[in-house]
């Protein structure tokens, strides 16, 4: 992995692999911070010692096991101040680039669905996440840090609602393999941010548990609702008892029973 390049149009075409890191997140502000860095550019690890997830959690994950990568962008979208625009095309990508590996490997697609905003869920299990970090200059965005994770080998997990492409199929599973499919899918989908009918079709065909009644945690209520979508700022669009209510990110908890 060291000198590792994805075969690629832009994402991931420059790359810089350690052993290990506190974040990928991190090193990648640091740097775009002080440095030149070409957009596209990639900081990949082999372990993360302060890993970063949504809503401040630390994202835990054995040394070597896994994919821990964070994308440079600078984007300059007119779209990109709603930053869900952003968070689709990610989640998107990384569904379409899990799944032309696993035809490619496996011959057959993984159940894959985003779990909204941008967790990526096989069969209630959390296979990976993303995490989206912007800077601003002169109230516009100046560059997007990306960071992804995917369980790839790791078999024990300190959550029970977790899995990886090893407890699914078995099989020991390449960092490199998984990597240049992911980037050339991400290249594409960031591309056509600006598509906002193409990126809403495809975001609710891959969202978890979209039209099936399930239990939530809203505040301090739990409440059975159907999701039948997302608003255009990103809200979880929930119909509980015939009233349709818009959800921000961190009003609610999922129930998995």
């Amino acid at each position: 992995m060291n000198n590792y390049q994805a075969p690629t149009r832009f994402i991931g075409k420059k790359t810089k692999y350690l052993d290990c890191c506190e974040s990928t997140n991190v090193l990648g502000f640091q740097e775009a911070l002080s440095l030149e860095i070409p957009e596209g550019f990639a900081w990949i690890a082999g372990q993360q010692t302060a890993g970063k997830g949504q809503r401040g959690n630390q994202w835990l994950a054995q040394a070597n096991q896994n994919l821990l990568v964070s994308y440079l962008l600078k984007p300059t979208h007119e779209l990109l101040p709603f930053q869900f625009f952003l968070s689709k095309a990610i989640a998107i990508g990384i569904v379409e680039g899990l799944q032309l590996w696993s035809n490619a490997t496996f011959g057959e697609d993984l159940p894959l669905e985003i779990k909204w905003p941008n967790d990526i869920y096989v069969n209630d299990c959390k296979l990976g996440g993303v995490l989206i970090e912007t800077t601003n200059q002169s109230n516009a965005v100046k560059s997007v840090i990306i960071g992804v994770g995917i369980n790839l080998n790791q078999t024990v997990f300190n959550r029970q609602n977790a899995t990886s492409i090893k407890k699914l199929r078995g099989t020991f599973t390449k960092t490199e393999d998984v990597l240049w499919m992911l980037c050339d899918s991400l290249t594409r989908y960031e591309n056509e941010l600006g598509d906002y009918n193409l990126l809403k079709e495809s975001y609710e065909n891959n969202l978890y548990r979209l039209r099936e009644k399930s239990p939530f945690q809203l505040g301090n209520q739990r409440v059975e609702g159907e999701i039948i979508g997302v608003s255009s700022q990103g809200q979880l669009k929930i119909r509980i008892a015939d009233e349709v209510q818009l959800v921000e990110h961190g009003q609610l908890t999922w129930i998995f029973q």
